[in-house]
């Protein structure tokens, strides 16, 4: 499979914002040219407008001019994403594509339950569906009844790591700030342990999202000294927190794969998390960090305190992390993916 046959579309990965633009980003390193078409960029509604309307144009240039590409990638998630996508995944079989849909969506089985009809009829128009882990796999099988289902591991890029010294404990939170990604449970939690942590943890979280809602919450709270926030963080700012933090924590009410999850573990992190979406795969209690029930405030609060206490057991569940994410690094994906792509054709 030559990279001219394919064609590639999601968001505008070239500056990343989000765990699908960072997959598309490590893709982009697999094939040159990496043909692509971004259907939305991630900032004012008017220029999402704009943007969906420009990649209509440039999807039409690409079918009617490029007869060489035989296989269109979507990568898509739920709401306005499937909407948008089915559009482009309509066109492609209308021209006799393959299509491949990526599955990105954490609030996917919640959205196609309000519209299965719809994500049903669409789907099945698909050559092959990439779920991001055997328990959405088994769900698409099951629900959606689609045919091929193949598990294609989330990819990261190569980890730069060079450890940082400090003195505190350093928990690292990064994701969208909001009740699904659990920041309030964290921040109750950091609450009710005020005095247990004053002094001993450096809680750092950085995204988008609620952020004048959980900056409020910290403020009333007298937690200036324990949790700081990093705005959103990417590129080198990321580098340097994944190289300072101690322990990772999202503690998520719904998940695929996080991308952040796996960063982390690149950084031979101990992982605190919950048993949502394919986190259960990558993340085993008391191997490489510490698995809860969403919700589990007390669970949160044991598990911090045990990796915060104890040096060593952070550090051996940090290099389980290491050894589970190899398979997540780039050369791996990559002859994943040129595999499925093989197949198609």
């Amino acid at each position: 499979m030559e990279a001219k046959n394919i064609l590639t579309i999601g968001i505008d990965y070239r500056v990343v914002h989000g765990g699908v633009a960072a997959v598309e980003n490590v893709y982009s390193t697999f094939y040159q040219p990496f043909n692509h078409v971004a259907t939305v960029v991630d900032y004012g509604t008017m220029q999402k407008m704009m943007a969906f309307f420009k990649a209509y144009i440039q999807f039409w240039k690409w079918m009617l001019f490029h007869k060489e590409i035989e296989i269109v990638h979507v990568h898509g998630s739920s709401d306005t994403s499937f909407w948008r996508k089915r559009f482009f995944i309509n066109l492609a079989k209308m021209f006799g594509k393959k299509v491949v849909f990526h599955c990105h969506g954490s609030e996917f089985q919640r959205f196609s339950a309000q519209h299965l009809n719809a994500v049903q009829k669409t789907l099945t128009k698909c050559d092959c569906i990439i779920a991001l882990s055997e328990s959405w796999k088994e769900w698409f099988e099951t629900t959606i009844h689609h045919k091929n289902v193949v598990v294609i591991k989330n990819v990261i890029a190569l980890p730069r790591v060079k450890k940082v010294k400090h003195n505190n404990f350093v928990l690292l939170f990064l994701g969208r700030l909001g009740k699904r990604k659990g920041i309030y449970d964290l921040l109750d939690v950091l609450i009710k342990h005020k005095t247990t942590f004053e002094g001993k943890v450096k809680f750092l979280f950085g995204g988008d999202g609620d952020v004048e809602q959980v900056k409020e919450i910290i403020k009333q709270n007298g937690l200036e000294n324990i949790a700081e926030f990093q705005g959103w963080v990417n590129g080198e700012k990321k580098e340097y927190l994944l190289n300072l933090a101690d322990a990772f924590i999202l503690p998520s009410y719904n998940e695929g794969l996080p991308i952040s999850v796996l960063e982390a573990m690149s950084y031979s992190l101990p992982v605190i998390s919950t048993t949502v979406g394919g986190i259960p795969e990558i993340l085993k209690n008391g191997e490489n960090g510490f698995i809860m029930e969403p919700g589990d405030k007390d669970a949160i609060y044991h598990a911090v305190v045990s990796l915060m206490e104890d040096k060593n057991l952070c550090k051996d569940m940090g290099k389980k992390s290491f050894e589970k994410v190899q398979v997540h690094l780039p050369e791996y994906v990559e002859k994943q993916l040129e595999t499925l792509y093989d197949s198609l054709l």
